[in-house]
């Protein structure tokens, strides 16, 4: 199954896990901060990682719910950007994607005020 490469759609609801104990990345009212969608090149990431909504549940995208918190996107506010997401299935999950592009800081703090807290658990 992850040899099947699925099409991101504009529709699409694309999820961040985001380690929400750490107000760098998550504020006290549960917004997002711009560093969640910074790439950390010193672990040699070129996109964000996500999961494609449609194709997995809450529980397996946010997998320790005691450390993370899950934001929505939606493709095409993404793709708005000049970013694109591209469907990477890993072996242990089949709903990963990642959002590639030139993720500039500007973009991050876009892309922060644009994500929505999904309420889970």
């Amino acid at each position: 199954m992850a040899d099947q490469i699925e099409q991101v759609l504009a529709e699409d609801r694309l999820l961040r896990r985001v380690r929400y104990l750490d107000p760098s990345y998550v504020r006290d009212d549960m917004t997002v901060t711009s560093f969640a969608f910074t790439l950390k090149k010193s672990k040699g990431e070129t996109g964000l990682s996500v999961d494609i909504e449609r194709l997995t549940t809450f529980e397996k995208s946010i997998s320790d719910r005691k450390q993370f918190r899950l934001f929505r996107l939606v493709c095409k506010e993404v793709r708005d950007l000049g970013l694109d997401c591209i469907h990477k299935p890993e072996a242990e999950n089949f709903a990963h994607a990642e959002i590639t592009g030139n993720i500039t800081k500007s973009i991050s703090s876009r892309l922060a005020k644009s994500a929505i807290y999904v309420a889970y658990p």
